[in-house]
């Protein structure tokens, strides 16, 4: 085999091996993606404090939402938001399970305006439930909501939701645990409030 024949055989090898790494490329690139550049999403509580807004029929009400953040250069792609789990503290001081036949979806903010899953770049905002003046219980903001939905945390109970973040390109090895606690009492002072619905991420 002569020096062209050799630089041939080369060049033809170099060629067939560049074709095959394009049709990998083409078949798995979502996989390899996936593998070498992992996305990963952190979750925080967005204000401990809530905010308080008027409703359309002039209820004041106190929102708490959860901030998801994007931790790698990757966009995190259709991300949604599920309530997987619920747990109650019981007179024993143990937690326990709470049936949930079906886990409901949170909403991203704004409600009105936003998909099921949505691009995160940098950071996203939903929200996490609700409490209103007068009201006898704090409410998770999922859809959708059953007859057999037994999440509203009542006076005087502590609750801990399991909270599943999840998109195309990301799902998570663990849940994120929220715990939340109420002592009945209401107030717009959103600086007193905290001490009276306290909300944190175990």
């Amino acid at each position: 085999m002569n020096s062209y024949e050799k630089w041939s055989l080369i060049l033809n090898s170099l060629t067939a091996l560049g074709l095959f790494t394009i049709s990998l490329i083409a078949l798995f690139g979502g996989w390899i993606r996936k593998k070498i550049f992992p996305a990963s999403l952190a979750v925080e509580i967005l204000d401990k404090n809530g905010e308080l807004t008027i409703l359309d029929n002039g209820q004041r009400v106190i929102y708490y939402h959860l901030r998801i953040i994007n931790r790698k250069p990757v966009i995190v792609q259709k991300c949604r938001v599920f309530l997987k789990k619920i747990q109650k503290l019981n007179a024993s001081g143990q937690f326990e399970d709470i049936p949930l036949s079906v886990p409901p979806r949170y909403f991203w903010t704004p409600s009105e305006t936003s998909p099921e899953g949505v691009d995160i770049v940098m950071e996203k905002i939903v929200d996490f439930g609700y409490i209103i003046d007068n009201g006898k219980d704090f409410k998770p903001t999922v859809t959708p909501i059953l007859n057999s939905f037994k999440g509203n945390l009542s006076i005087h109970d502590t609750y801990r939701y399991y909270i599943e973040t999840v998109a195309e390109n990301y799902h998570p090895r663990k849940f994120t645990c929220v715990q939340v606690s109420w002592d009945g009492k209401w107030t717009e002072d959103l600086n007193d409030m905290h001490e009276h619905l306290v909300i944190k991420i175990i």
